[in-house]
């Protein structure tokens, strides 16, 4: 299994806050989360 992310810290912030991660190939439960870091202005 293949699984490509990408993020992009916008125009409104100096850092990325998004976060991505897979779980490992050879673990039995497949688990993929993606939080959309909106952080404070």
């Amino acid at each position: 299994m293949q699984i490509y992310a990408k993020t992009d810290i916008g125009k409104a912030r100096d850092m990325n806050q998004d976060f991505i991660y897979t779980s490992k190939e050879l673990e039995n439960i497949k688990l993929c989360i993606l939080a959309d870091g909106m952080g404070r202005i």
